[in-house]
């Protein structure tokens, strides 16, 4: 049992390196070539932790690799981007990635990149809502794991913070955004992903808080 348990350590541990490998050379690849931005050069639009969604008018953003990802990097440091330079940033089922007393400073960072009058549009897993679902479920905790802990099947994706619409709320407010309120997947073309802001959890219950902040010239 000891030898299985070692093996199964040691393989973990090769893949992790091997995926950390792959994620360093495709950040130098990305400095030599880089996927062809948005057409559209009005409007600098991210999408913070894309996944394998690519969106025609939004920068990819994504700690893995893939073809359509502009810059692999982690998401909570914009240093290619100046500050008051960017017009919105999306960020589906992100924030919870990070640890709770790291999420004030990465909101900031954030807020720092944002225009006057730019957006942040965030959807994260509503506490409330999985609290429901559990309860609806007999308290089985096997019925909200993956959406309260992460899949953990990869290295970015364990959960280490939760949130409801007063922290989240809260949190974006002493950040200095000016306006919280909510948004409606599928509403705009900019609000239209295949992803967990408007999925429903064995196609009954929503598991997400959505809310978009806006920074103005008196933040």
């Amino acid at each position: 049992m000891k030898s299985k348990l070692r093996l199964g350590y040691l393989y973990l541990k090769l893949q992790q390196l091997r995926g950390s490998l792959n994620v360093s050379s495709e950040k130098i690849k990305r400095q030599f070539s880089r996927p062809t931005l948005p057409v559209d050069n009005k409007e600098i639009n991210l999408h913070l932790g894309c996944g394998n969604i690519a969106h025609p008018k939004f920068i990819n953003i994504d700690g893995r690799p893939a073809p359509h990802i502009h810059y692999v990097r982690a998401i909570d440091n914009l240093a290619p981007f100046k500050d008051n330079s960017v017009d919105l940033i999306y960020a589906c089922h992100c924030l919870e990635h990070f640890s709770y007393n790291r999420v004030p400073l990465v909101i900031s960072e954030w807020h720092r990149v944002l225009k006057d009058n730019g957006i942040l549009r965030i959807s994260v897993p509503d506490f409330d809502l999985l609290i429901k679902i559990y309860n609806d479920c007999d308290q089985n905790l096997d019925s909200i794991i993956g959406l309260l802990m992460g899949g953990q099947d990869y290295q970015f994706n364990f959960h280490k913070a939760a949130f409801n619409e007063a922290s989240l709320r809260r949190l974006l407010l002493n950040a200095g955004f000016n306006e919280v309120r909510s948004w409606q997947p599928g509403s705009t073309e900019l609000m239209t992903f295949n992803d967990w802001s408007g999925r429903l959890l064995g196609g009954k219950y929503p598991v997400s808080l959505n809310l978009e902040a806006i920074k103005n010239s008196s933040s």
